[in-house]
């Protein structure tokens, strides 16, 4: 008897372990989510190109992205050291087979490939760096802006003619047999018009070994960070007791399999419980994500880009 009442006792605490570990390990949500769209960026010595994401107006914008040089510092561009090419794996077309053309007077050619979140507006700001003082629009610049969708492919080009005393912004989607069509561009308003903020129904977050970001399921809610230490375990804790989580509405753990042995990996599933949302939970594996959407080191799995596979994955897009 002594001997069944152990083992069964073996039994139970084996089962706790699986549970727990069950738990803990990302789960990748069974839906399939188009991947993100992708630009391809081109850059040069003397010319300034910038990148304006998610853009609601010319004032309002996420995240800054110097493509080439620097508009504000023009002449610095002209004597940059060429980067490598960056790319995400979008498809060769006529521009990047035949980049090595455009290397005259020092001018160094490369580009740069990057993921945008679809329906999220991207706005395009250029300008020349030349020795002979020429510059674009009486030195204040051009731009253009699109909205890029789902799966597709763009790329971004400063059009120069200087014996012509022109420049322009090309914006083209790219075929999957790398064949492109211009893209049109649109007006992007100078003033975002205030708008009341609409409360979001979704709660997400992003967890790596180091760090955790997310945003609350409430109205005007930015992204907040904690970092994934002993230190922040009372404020995971405070955070996740008070934030704001409807029945019904869903909370998105985008994670890797390497976060299960962290501080907030090992918390977090019985803080959740506590707060009695575990029903309301879906579990993303960071990994797998970012091996689905060739993103790399260089190009990683950002916020933005898990949150509209988040929102994907809820119907909420």
């Amino acid at each position: 008897m002594q001997i069944r009442l152990l083992s069964l006792a073996l039994l139970a605490l084996a089962c706790a372990d699986a549970r727990a570990v069950e738990d803990l390990a990302p789960q990748e949500a069974a839906a399939t989510v188009e991947r993100p769209a992708r630009i391809r960026l081109f850059g040069q010595n003397g010319v300034g190109l910038t990148m304006y994401t998610n853009a609601r107006c010319k004032d309002e914008y996420d995240e800054e992205v110097e493509a080439s040089g620097s508009i504000g510092h023009y002449f610095k561009a002209m004597v940059r050291k060429k980067p490598e090419n960056v790319t995400i794996g979008m498809p060769e077309t006529a521009d990047t087979r035949n980049l090595a053309t455009r290397d005259k007077l020092w001018a160094s050619p490369y580009y740069a490939e990057h993921p945008l979140v679809p329906g999220q507006p991207v706005m395009l700001k250029a300008n020349i760096a030349n020795g002979s003082g020429w510059t674009c629009n009486r030195g204040r610049g051009i731009e253009a802006s699109f909205v890029p969708e789902s799966g597709a492919d763009y790329e971004g080009d400063m059009i120069r003619d200087f014996e012509g005393g022109s420049c322009g912004i090309a914006l083209r989607r790219i075929a999957p047999d790398g064949t492109t069509t211009p893209v049109i561009s649109r007006m992007m308003a100078p003033k975002c018009e205030a708008e009341p903020a609409p409360t979001p129904s979704l709660m997400v977050m992003l967890m790596d070994p180091d760090n955790l970001q997310y945003r609350l399921a409430e109205g005007g809610a930015g992204i907040d960070e904690l970092d994934n230490d002993e230190d922040s375990i009372e404020d995971l804790e405070e955070m996740i007791a008070e934030a704001p989580i409807a029945p019904g509405v869903p909370v998105c753990i985008v994670a890797s399999d390497e976060t299960n042995s962290s501080e907030f990996g090992k918390a977090l599933p019985a803080l959740l419980e506590k707060r009695g949302v575990q029903a309301q939970v879906t579990r993303v594996d960071a990994k797998a994500l970012t091996a689905e959407w060739n993103l790399t080191e260089q190009r990683p799995l950002s916020f933005a880009l898990a949150e509209y596979y988040c929102r994907s994955i809820a119907g909420q897009r």
